[in-house]
């Protein structure tokens, strides 16, 4: 085996070279999971069904359950005026 790897400057170099591989593996596996779980939301509708089944089980108030209600609303509204409009279909504007 040639003494090149005996030099303390290769081996600190092959230890970095070997952290940074093990860093990129790690930010990748981490990457994919959140990703996938970014993915994993319920639905504006979902959501205020969840809440009234909780309302209507008693585990929140009247006055919880419409703050809530009112405050995921407009959030809803927020988000559909913040993107950007579609263009409308070509043949669905003809008809």
């Amino acid at each position: 085996m040639p003494d090149i790897f005996l030099n303390t400057t290769v081996q600190a170099g092959l230890s970095l070279l070997i952290l940074c591989i093990l860093i990129a593996a790690a930010f990748y596996l981490v990457s994919s999971y959140r990703g996938y779980n970014a993915n994993d939301r319920d639905t504006a509708c979902d959501t205020l069904a969840n809440l009234k089944e909780m309302h209507l089980r008693g585990d929140i108030s009247e006055a919880e359950y419409r703050t809530i209600e009112t405050t995921t609303r407009r959030q809803l509204a927020d988000r559909i005026q913040s993107e950007p409009s579609r263009p409308q279909d070509e043949g669905a504007a003809e008809a």
